[in-house]
């Protein structure tokens, strides 16, 4: 009896195990064809696709490339480069950089960036839901912002978990670059 009751145990165990992976791997939430085709811009929840945020509009007139937060005026680069480097090069990264045939992108600063930050969101990236992002790093963001009281520190915003915080300017981190609404 003992050795019977253990393989059915180990049986039903074995597959809970099954049913678990294939629910982490997303079978069975009744995700249709139309939702894999939702891409990169669509927000999930409960495993089906919903409508993008109305706090974001996708800036055709910047081929897609941009968006603009309705909420504070800024157009963001929706898909920031894999990039990390110092503090004292993330101006001149944004400088450089043309996105949607426009070249006027500049480093934000920590009070622009940190709006994009939602601490309440896991698991990560700690986006405002809706948002159109992609290629989001769970790391550090330089902001153009240097700390007040320590001349060696500039801020940052890290989205693994929504956090502002510093950095030495000597370390590398990535950039995500804005504009004005113009």
């Amino acid at each position: 009896m003992k050795s019977r009751r253990s393989k059915w145990v180990s049986g039903i165990g074995a597959a809970g195990l099954v049913v678990g992976c294939l629910g982490l791997a997303g079978f069975g939430l009744g995700t249709t064809a139309s939702d894999a085709q939702a891409g990169p811009l669509a927000e999930f929840e409960g495993g089906k696709a919903v409508a993008q945020s109305a706090r974001w509009t996708i800036l055709e007139s910047l081929k897609g490339e941009a968006a603009l937060d309705n909420q504070t005026g800024l157009v963001w680069e929706v898909i920031p480069t894999r990039v990390t480097t110092v503090w004292k090069s993330a101006a001149a990264v944004c400088a450089k950089k043309t996105v949607g045939g426009k070249n006027d992108w500049r480093l934000p600063s920590l009070k622009e960036l940190e709006t994009l930050a939602d601490h309440t969101i896991y698991p990560p990236p700690a986006l405002p839901p809706g948002h159109p992002f992609s290629n989001i790093e769970f790391h550090g963001y330089w902001t153009s912002t240097e700390h007040e009281e320590y001349p060696f520190s500039a801020w940052d915003v890290n989205f693994d978990y929504g956090i502002v915080g510093n950095d030495f300017k000597i370390n590398k981190n990535f950039v995500w670059c804005v504009r004005d609404n113009s």
